[in-house]
């Protein structure tokens, strides 16, 4: 597949005994070398919202791919501003940690992250996949904050950001086959490239620590509660 970290978010157990619906939410990471079988797949799923969380210097660069062409909704989100790019386009933070870059996406990209949950709490937008360049990181924090939205234990949500360890073997072979980040690549702190669970293990613990959770932070940052509680409707699964 021309996606390697697309996958659905489904079948994950939240509180009372619910569970996040499958075929209605996807991540990935960057969309534009999609196949023809990709895109059939695609469309056999019925999706129709793309929200895509890359710079505006990386969608110029590569475009929507072929699903540009197709009737499906498309918002573009950018999460930090202009910067080179997810590997390269945030501050370094004290020390690499991963988690404080991550905390500085919910004060720089406060507004494309709020309408990102808005837009995934409309049943109108399902089936609906959101994307970054590799999926890793701003997508990372997105799927966060849905899914500590939605009451998923963060040990879920905390292994849901890990199987994309699996992939980035694949996603550096091609940044390093594209001219534009291969030079970055070079210079950048290899800790960029990495996955592991205390990066989202602290995210989420700051996360509640300093805003209350995603829920609070969300409200905070102008997400109506109404959209909240259709998001959960619209997303989990009833008890049986």
């Amino acid at each position: 597949m021309g996606a390697f970290n697309f996958r659905d978010l489904g079948g994950y157990p939240s509180g009372a005994g619910r569970s996040t619906r499958w075929g209605r939410l996807f991540r990935s990471d960057t969309l534009h070398e999609l196949n023809d079988t990709d895109v059939a797949l695609l469309s056999s799923l019925g999706l129709a919202t793309i929200i895509d969380l890359r710079t505006p210097a990386e969608l110029e660069r590569t475009g929507r791919g072929p699903l540009g062409g197709h009737p499906i909704g498309f918002h573009h989100l950018s999460v930090i501003g202009d910067g080179g790019g997810e590997a390269m386009g945030a501050p370094a933070p004290p020390g690499e940690d991963l988690s404080e870059r991550y905390l500085w996406y919910l004060d720089c990209g406060r507004s494309a992250l709020a309408t990102a949950l808005t837009l995934l709490a409309d049943p109108a937008n399902h089936p609906v996949v959101f994307h970054c360049a590799a999926g890793k990181d701003r997508t990372g924090v997105l799927a966060a904050l849905v899914l500590d939205i939605l009451g998923v234990d963060h040990d879920v949500i905390v292994a849901d950001y890990v199987i994309t360890a699996g992939r980035m073997p694949l996603i550096l072979e091609r940044y390093r086959a594209d001219p534009a980040f291969a030079g970055q690549m070079a210079t950048a702190p290899t800790s960029r490239f990495g996955v592991e669970a205390s990066t989202m293990e602290r995210f989420l613990s700051e996360l509640h620590a300093r805003f209350g959770g995603a829920r609070s932070w969300a409200l905070a940052s102008g997400v109506p509660v109404e959209d909240l509680l259709v998001m959960e409707a619209a997303l989990l699964v009833p008890p049986a």
